[in-house]
């Protein structure tokens, strides 16, 4: 008896619904992956000094190895100038100054000199920016399912082992700029679920690679500036010199090894 075949269409529905399950289930486990980050410097918040350094290093690092070759590889295709690129790097660095300038006020101390405080709001912009950045990366790994099931793999890969730091640095920068612990927990929340929203958006619509050409070096001019203008000087005043040092150093050599690593996979 001669067995009924599925309809090509029917077959690549199902391989289709499949690869949007694996897709949003990789996306799930980066989440878990900010969450534990977040934890670990929820654990550590009385060394929260030192792993400011450790995220200024992280967030320095993803800026210049991370999102702007990213952008640069893309911009080309997209039609983007890179001077435009570099323009929106610099326009990005600009926005979260002008933020923090606007909302920080000074004080004197107890010994007659001007102490700088920040304003919780400050954290709440610089926060929100690492959220975008986490959705746009579940943008990137409903993208690549897909393109293809095995570039979608390698880069949820890329993603779970990245999230670690961004939980890290989102409890940091919210804890250095003056918020509760309770508001830290609520923005790790908003940073860990964002890439699942993301795997989930990227099956539904369709971004344009130009819009993302033209957010990356916003966000990668803004971790610039937290990074090297707001959490490093900061750690340097609070901590011993060597151990700030070399918290930073550890975080420019993680996002480093991460970064040409997992390069060489996708590249494969």
């Amino acid at each position: 008896m001669r067995q009924s075949q599925k309809p090509l269409s029917s077959s690549v529905s199902e391989l289709s619904a499949h690869m949007n399950f694996d897709a949003i289930l990789l996306a799930t486990i980066t989440c878990f992956s900010t969450l534990l980050g977040g934890a670990f410097a929820t654990r550590r918040r009385k060394n929260i000094g030192v792993l400011g350094a450790f995220a200024a290093g992280v967030l320095i690092t993803t800026s210049l190895l991370d999102l702007l070759p990213q952008t640069f590889k893309l911009a080309t295709s997209a039609n983007v100038l890179l001077e435009n690129v570099m323009a929106l790097t610099v326009v990005g660095f600009l926005f979260l100054y002008i933020i923090s300038r606007a909302i920080s006020h000074h004080v004197f101390g107890n010994e007659g000199e001007y102490v700088e405080v920040k304003h919780p709001l400050g954290g709440l912009f610089a926060t929100s920016e690492l959220s975008v950045h986490s959705f746009i990366d579940g943008l990137a790994i409903g993208f690549g399912f897909e393109a293809d099931i095995h570039v979608g793999i390698i880069i949820a890969i890329a993603v779970i082992c990245h999230d670690f730091t961004d939980g890290l640095s989102t409890v940091a920068v919210m804890l250095n700029s003056g918020n509760s612990l309770r508001n830290s927990l609520r923005m790790l929340f908003l940073d860990a679920i964002a890439p699942v929203l993301g795997a989930v958006v990227a099956f539904f619509i369709e971004v344009q690679q130009y819009y993302i050409v033209l957010l990356l070096p916003f966000f990668a001019g803004g971790f610039l500036y937290l990074g090297a203008s707001d959490l490093l000087p900061e750690a340097h005043e609070k901590n011993p010199q060597i151990l700030t040092v070399i918290s930073c150093i550890t975080g420019f050599v993680l996002i480093f090894i991460l970064t040409y690593v997992l390069s060489s996979l996708l590249n494969v």
